[in-house]
């Protein structure tokens, strides 16, 4: 759990260095991306005008499959930017847990779709062979998209 105390801060600047296990992500059981590798944080809580602020980075390693070609993939996972900003007046303990806050951070910068390489391939829409490995020896006709329209075309002629 990433803390630090309210009090200790409005005197003096606080850095929070540290990891968390892999549980940190709270990835549920039937999640795409899995983890067991710990997540590192850098972070540096300060006050500012009433509020406080927390600055600094969150990194961490996933595993899931290509969005292209299904190959499993390992993804390094990080934010370098993080600021975060809680009013004061709002916070009732001396002590306060930005966990939940920080794994959004990290958690947003999860791709939609995870790809082994930008220049991945993909698997043929015809026999399924990973383009990345080896050519199939499918022809492609048309724009595979409107593939059911072409076939309607074709029939009406």
């Amino acid at each position: 759990m990433i803390k630090f105390s309210v009090s200790r801060v409005e005197k003096e600047p606080v850095f929070l260095e540290g990891t968390e296990g892999p549980e940190f992500w709270g990835l549920p059981e039937n999640d795409p991306y899995t983890s067991d590798k710990p997540v590192v944080y850098e972070l540096q809580v300060r006050s500012a005008a009433g509020s406080i602020l927390v600055t600094g980075r969150v990194e961490g390693t996933v595993s899931a499959v290509c969005g292209r070609c299904l190959e499993p993939v390992e993804m390094e996972i990080f934010t370098e930017d993080i600021e975060l900003y809680y009013a004061k007046s709002d916070i009732r303990e001396e002590e306060l847990d930005i966990t939940a806050d920080v794994r959004d951070e990290l958690l947003i910068e999860l791709p939609m779709n995870p790809l082994c390489s930008e220049e991945c391939k993909g698997l043929c829409p015809t026999c399924g062979t990973n383009r990345n490995k080896e050519n199939c020896q499918c022809t492609r006709r048309g724009n595979l998209a409107w593939g059911a329209l072409d076939a309607v075309v074709t029939e009406e002629k």
